[in-house]
Parts: structure tokens; C-alpha cells; sequence
């Protein structure tokens, strides 16, 4: 079986169709594929577009309005094994889906699609034994292209040539709105108050820039009228406390308030977001919010902010693809994110604050 790259091109049907995306990642990676979903919807006419995802990023896309139903995967608890992958992708096999596409190949995902047996198979394949077995198996260079572009591109060797989108988006509900609204009404935050807001932490501390420094650029913009919010999960909060120790004005720490879907639709109520390489950056520039991220021993073009006034700062330049980051870090052979300045963030901060209006008064 021939393995297509993103010149590859074939004319697949993809409209009055079932189509099933398998995507078992983390909430920032679900994030990434919004565009996917967007421009599928659009060019899928009629199909029905069935999501397979990790049960935990739900509330991610549980609102996007490209999904028309989601079936979310357990795969770290009671369908972890072997069996119960096979049954759950039997009961998808009963929906006789016509199209399978996998944007992220593991095992898990080839045992699922052989088990939903869909009339074509397409994307990136999960073991070798796949490409056996796959109508369009699809690899894509991720080195120097970004999460969305690579996703989009599978689309592309489909045969889908208008791949124009809005960017990264996210959906909230009123009751999540409504649960941001009350924290911040009991923090005693008006609705005219500016809020920056920050994320200590990530998924390895080689990707956290020191909380001593985020203690600092908070302290430089409080005193110039804003509000900074630290988000976080509960684990998070001695990063923070670190980070908030030095400061004299106000700041409110948000970190384990908060689901997912109702930080969704507190993000967005932020004029301005710093973060390391995390799910929060996806989350605060799909709400459209100014976002500032640091990178170290990840790749800024792969998994960097997107919107029209955010920015990557990175520590140096990745010379590999995401999938290698382990490794980098493992070897040590990178520059520590330490090396990006207080002041270079807050000359970021400072002209996206700018640039996007949002400049206290």
C-alpha cells in the first residue's frame, strides 16, 4: 500500500456519508483539530460526522457545532484493555460508518478500526500493519508546520482544496458562563475590570518558565490597572503561590475552581493571557484572547498561538518535530526556557495589549 504525503492526492466522497474521526488526545490537542472539524463540516454536505475522544476532554467540542455526535473513550480507565476497545469499536461498526479518519495513530485506534470495519480507512496509520489494511494511509512532516496545518492537510490529500477556516474556536454554554460570572462576582471583579491571565504550569516542569518570573510580569501589569487571574488545576497552586509571593497588588488565584468548560468560558473574559506550551494557550486563543506563550524543549511552530495578536516566545528554535520532545528533554540538549527574559514577556504583553486595543486606562 502506497503511503501518501501531503502532495498526495485522492477525490474522496465525503458528502451524505458517516464519518468517523478517531482523536484520543489531551484537551489542547482537541482544540487544534477545530479547524478540521470546521472545514469538514463545510465540505462534507450532508454527512454525518461522529467524534472519537478521550471521555476526559469532552466539554472541549462537547458545543462545536461541526460534531454531531460525540463517543467518548474511556482509554485510561474501564475501556483500557483490549476487549472493551474491540466491543466499543463493534458498536460503532452497527452505524456502518463509510469513512474512517485517524489524525493521531496508535494501536489503540488501529484495534478500534479494525473492529468498526469502515467501507474506506484513511489517515495516519497506528502500526505498521495498518497500511495493509488502509484505503489512504496519509503521513504528514510536522517539523515545520503547525498542529492545525497538519490536520488540515489530511483533508487535503482527500481531495478537499477549499481548506480556508476561523482560526481555532471553542464553545461554552450559559451555565458555564454563568459559573465564570459568579467566581469572579465573589472575587469582587467588575464587569468593566481588565484581567490578564496566567498559567504556571504544563505537563513537564522542563516546560514551565520560572513562577518567580510570572510573579513578575503579573506584578508589572497589576500596577498599571489590570487584574491578573491564575488559572490551574489544583496540583498547580505551589507553583502559583510561588509565583504570587512578591506581589503588592491585587490578584486572584482561580486555579481547581474551575471544569473545563467553565475555564473555557472564563478565559475569554481576559484581555490578555501568558502561558507555557499547555492546553490553556489553545484554550485562552480559541476564545480569541491575546495570548503570549513560552516555549523550551518544544516546538513553537508545531503547537504555537495562532490568533492575530498572540505570540510564541521560545527558548530556541526545536530542530526536530513535537514527537521528539521526550527525547529532547531526556538528552538535555536544549536551551532551558529560563533564558526568555521578564522583559521581553512583558514587551509582548505590551504590544498585544496595544495592538488589540485592549490598553487599561
Amino acid at each position: 500500500m502506497l503511503i501518501m504525503n501531503y502532495t498526495d492526492y485522492v477525490q474522496a466522497d465525503l458528502k451524505n456519508k458517516t464519518i468517523v474521526i478517531i482523536y484520543m488526545l489531551y484537551f489542547g490537542d482537541m482544540v487544534s483539530i477545530t479547524p478540521f472539524l470546521e472545514v469538514l463540516r463545510r465540505e462534507a454536505e450532508g454527512s454525518k460526522i461522529i467524534l472519537v475522544m478521550d471521555s476526559g476532554c469532552r466539554e472541549s467540542v462537547k458545543y462545536n457545532p461541526n460534531i454531531d455526535m460525540i463517543i467518548p473513550f474511556d482509554r485510561h480507565g474501564k475501556e483500557k484493555g483490549f476487549f472493551a476497545t474491540w466491543t466499543t469499536g463493534r458498536k460503532i461498526a452497527k452505524m456502518n460508518p463509510d469513512l474512517l479518519i485517524v489524525l493521531h495513530g496508535t494501536a489503540r485506534s488501529s484495534l478500534l478500526a479494525f473492529a468498526m470495519n469502515s467501507k474506506k480507512w484513511a489517515g495516519e496509520p497506528g502500526t505498521r500493519v495498518d497500511r495493509l489494511f488502509m484505503d489512504w494511509p496519509i503521513l504528514v512532516e510536522t517539523y515545520n508546520s503547525h498542529a492545525v496545518d497538519k490536520y488540515l492537510r489530511v483533508l487535503s490529500c482527500l481531495g478537499v482544496k477549499d481548506l480556508h477556516h476561523h482560526g481555532m474556536k471553542t464553545h461554552t454554554c450559559e451555565t458555564w458562563e454563568r459559573k465564570a460570572d459568579l467566581f469572579f462576582e465573589s472575587e469582587h471583579i467588575e464587569s468593566e475590570d481588565k484581567l490578564i491571565g496566567f498559567s504556571v504550569g504544563s505537563s513537564t516542569k522542563e516546560k514551565n518558565w520560572p513562577a518567580e518570573n510570572y510573579g513578575r510580569v503579573a506584578e508589572h501589569f497589576a500596577g498599571k490597572g489590570y487584574i491578573p487571574v491564575f488559572f490551574g488545576v489544583s496540583g498547580e497552586l505551589p507553583l502559583i503561590q510561588k509565583a504570587v509571593s512578591g506581589m503588592t497588588h491585587k490578584y486572584v488565584v482561580a486555579a481547581g475552581r474551575f471544569t473545563m468548560g467553565e475555564f473555557m468560558a472564563a478565559a475569554g473574559r481576559c484581555v490578555l493571557f501568558f502561558t507555557n506550551d499547555s492546553g490553556p494557550m489553545y484554550v485562552a486563543d480559541s476564545r480569541g484572547v491575546p495570548t503570549i506563550s513560552m516555549f523550551g524543549p518544544s516546538n513553537a511552530k508545531f503547537h504555537g498561538p495562532l490568533g492575530k495578536f498572540s505570540k510564541a516566545i521560545s527558548s530556541w528554535e526545536m530542530p526536530v518535530g513535537p514527537e521528539h520532545v521526550n527525547k529532547i528533554i531526556k538528552s538535555g540538549k536544549y536551551v532551558p526556557i529560563s533564558h526568555i527574559t521578564v522583559e521581553e514577556v512583558i514587551e509582548a504583553g505590551e504590544k498585544a495589549l496595544k495592538d488589540s486595543g485592549a490598553v487599561s486606562c
